[in-house]
């Protein structure tokens, strides 16, 4: 979920969204199995609920504290997860003393 187009599709306010029925009940054993069938947006076939969840979700996602801390957030986490592949790299004897570090900050 990485394309807009697909975000968009996925959360379009309508009854009529294709996406919001998109499992049906014999396919779906093993999410109600999991409890996780008709929570969030994803898995929610209860068009009332998924459009409250998608509400939540969308002002969440939006508020402008998110968007300036989530850059951030995002870099602190892809440098930890490096250290941890620099740790692997150091273990098997593979040493790239050149190898150029990412920033992903904005």
């Amino acid at each position: 979920l990485n394309r807009l187009e697909y975000i968009e599709k996925l959360l379009l306010a309508s009854s009529k969204n294709p996406y919001i029925r998109k499992i049906s009940d014999n396919d779906s054993k093993g999410y109600h199995e999991l409890g996780i069938m008709g929570k969030g947006i994803l898995l929610n076939q209860d068009f009332k609920s998924w459009r409250y969840n998608r509400h939540f979700f969308t002002q969440a996602i939006l508020s402008p504290k998110f968007v300036n801390e989530a850059p951030l957030l995002i870099n602190k986490l892809f440098n930890e997860l490096e250290s941890y592949w620099d740790k692997l790299y150091i273990k098997e004897g593979v040493i790239n003393e050149n190898r150029n570090k990412m920033d992903v900050s904005t």
